[in-house]
C-alpha cells in the first residue's frame, strides 16, 4: 500500500480581494502620512504589490490587516526619505485644496479637525505613526507594538507623550 504524501500549497492570495479589502483603507493611510494623493495612491499599490509577493514570509503573528498595514507604514517612511518627496513636500501642513481633490481619503468636520491633523503633522515621527495609526486607522495598541516592533508600555508612552505635546500646540493657537 501506498500513501502520498501531500505538502502545503504555497500559501498565495488573490490579488483581487487583497485589492478589494485594503486598497481604500491603505490610500487613506499612506495619505495621512504622504499628504499627497498622488504619492499615496502609488504608495498604496506598491504596498499592496509587496504584500502579494512576500505573501508566503506572513507568518500570522499578526492580523492580515496589521501585517499589510505595516508594510504600507514601510512603503511610507521610504519614500519620505527620498529627496525627490523632500521637494516636493516642502509644507508640512494638510490645506483644504488636498481635501477638496478627493473628498473620500480625508473627511473633516470642521476647521478644529484640521487644525488638529496640522499639529500631528508637527510631532516627530515617531509620535505622528502612533497617533496616525491608534486614531485613524483605528489600530489597537498592541497592534501597533507588533507593528512597529516595540512594547506594548513604550506605545502607550508614546501615545502619551504626543497627547502632552498636541495639547501644548493647541493650547497655543
Amino acid at each position: 500500500m501506498f500513501f502520498i504524501l501531500q505538502l502545503p500549497q504555497e500559501k498565495t492570495p488573490d490579488i483581487d480581494i487583497l485589492i478589494n479589502t485594503y486598497s481604500k483603507s491603505l490610500t487613506k493611510l499612506c495619505y495621512l502620512f504622504l499628504k499627497d494623493v498622488h504619492l499615496a495612491e502609488e504608495a498604496a499599490w506598491d504596498a499592496l504589490y509587496k504584500a502579494y509577493r512576500g505573501y508566503t514570509g506572513f507568518r500570522g503573528e499578526s492580523s492580515e490587516k496589521t501585517w499589510i498595514t505595516q508594510i504600507a507604514v514601510n512603503v511610507c517612511k521610504s519614500y519620505m526619505r527620498k529627496s525627490s518627496y523632500k521637494e516636493i513636500n516642502g509644507s508640512n501642513y494638510i490645506s483644504l485644496a488636498y481635501t477638496s481633490e478627493d473628498p473620500s481619503l480625508v473627511e473633516f468636520k470642521s476647521d478644529e479637525s484640521l487644525a488638529l491633523l496640522n499639529a500631528v503633522y508637527d510631532l516627530p515621527i515617531k509620535y505622528k505613526q502612533v497617533i496616525l495609526l491608534r486614531y485613524y486607522e483605528q489600530l489597537s495598541i498592541s497592534e501597533i507594538a507588533n507593528m512597529l516592533k516595540e512594547k506594548e508600555n513604550t506605545i502607550s508612552v508614546r501615545i502619551k507623550r504626543a497627547h502632552a505635546k498636541l495639547k501644548d500646540v493647541l493650547k497655543e493657537n
